[in-house]
């Protein structure tokens, strides 16, 4: 019995080395994850949050890769194998998953790159920080293949010559695209408007949805989805009405002819002490005055303006103006005129 298990014998320290990382696989797997998780959550920092949920793949997979590495060059095959071969695959395997922990990183819900745009005082809402995350993969990408070509000896000057020519015709091609670019970070620098912005531009108004690469997102008030190339965006005015502080209320109210002075003045001084008295109405832009002899009325015209920039707390302020200009006619006992024609029969 024991000759015929004697073909295992080479093979025992392979076997040993297999099952030795199968064990710190499992117990990475198993227990080293919870482990980990409870530290991180247990800090007040979302760094070591963000490091654990981009690496914890990697890490495994540089685990499984060690084991099948080690297993190989603990075989009896092993001389029949070229181990600088291998050696090479592994290092450049580890490389690979050290770069991929980075690229996860990056987009962990853009939360890693959204706090690093913060610390260098770029203050922007998550979904602009899309294109940062987007920029910081490609560079993480390019410096991962780098490295990788480096460890097999493969010259990349060459290949760079290539990419500077190459780059050229692709400059040509593709000058919309780069300039959708260059309009994206036009917007993340001046932030002329952010998602939920109610703005007009290029003749588009609604309210911004998503800024991403390309384009900007907005939803016009008939609901339609309009995209805006960003580089359009970054030549053209752009209307930010969110932005306001107050917005301008100028109403002109026509009274009859059959108003009296004393009635007018009345009118006038009731309408203004009410604005004055008003908590949303800016006391230093109130006008309220007799303007005109309108061919049916004589005209008072109110101007003022709302300390909001909220159009529905806007249109409710204006609502109550609106209210209060009735009572004030009442109270004066003057009433609106309406457009009206006067015709005379002359009897022969």
């Amino acid at each position: 019995m024991a000759e015929q298990f004697k073909f295992i014998e080479p093979w025992h320290k392979a076997i040993f080395t297999f099952f030795f990382f199968a064990a710190i696989y499992l117990l990475y797997k198993l227990i080293g994850l919870k482990i980990l998780h409870r530290l991180t959550a247990s800090t007040r920092s979302t760094i070591d949050e963000d490091i654990f949920a981009a690496f914890k793949e990697p890490v495994s997979h540089i685990i499984f890769a060690l084991g099948i590495y080690y297993t190989l060059n603990a075989s009896p095959i092993a001389d029949r194998l070229s181990i600088d071969a291998i050696d090479r695959f592994l290092r450049s395997f580890v490389v690979f998953c050290f770069f991929r922990g980075f690229y996860n990183m990056s987009d962990v819900t853009q939360g890693a790159s959204l706090r690093l745009m913060r610390y260098f005082g770029l203050e922007t809402e998550e979904t602009v920080s899309n294109i940062f995350s987007t920029l910081l993969r490609i560079i993480i990408v390019i410096l991962g293949f780098v490295t990788i070509a480096k460890e097999w000896n493969y010259d990349i000057t060459g290949f760079i010559a290539s990419l500077s020519i190459g780059s050229v015709a692709v400059a040509f091609a593709a000058k919309d695209s780069l300039a959708n670019v260059f309009g994206s970070l036009v917007i993340i620098l001046d932030k002329p408007f952010k998602v939920g912005d109610w703005i007009m531009a290029n003749g588009v108004e609604g309210i911004v949805e998503k800024i991403s690469f390309r384009s900007t997102c907005i939803r016009t008030f008939p609901q339609e989805l309009v995209y805006v190339p960003n580089s359009l965006l970054s030549n053209t005015p752009i209307t930010n009405y969110t932005l306001r502080a107050k917005r301008r209320i100028d109403i002109t109210i026509g009274l009859t002819y059959s108003t009296t002075p004393q009635q007018l003045e009345n009118f006038i001084e009731g309408v203004r002490s009410y604005l004055y008295q008003h908590e949303d109405i800016d006391r230093e832009g109130m006008r309220v005055h007799f303007i005109n002899y309108n061919s049916s009325s004589l005209d008072v015209q109110i101007v003022c303006y709302a300390l909001t920039g909220d159009h529905v707390k806007y249109l409710n302020i204006l609502q109550e103006i609106n209210f209060a200009i009735l009572d004030v006619l009442a109270a004066t006992g003057t009433s609106c005129a309406f457009p009206s024609t006067s015709v005379y029969f002359e009897n022969a």
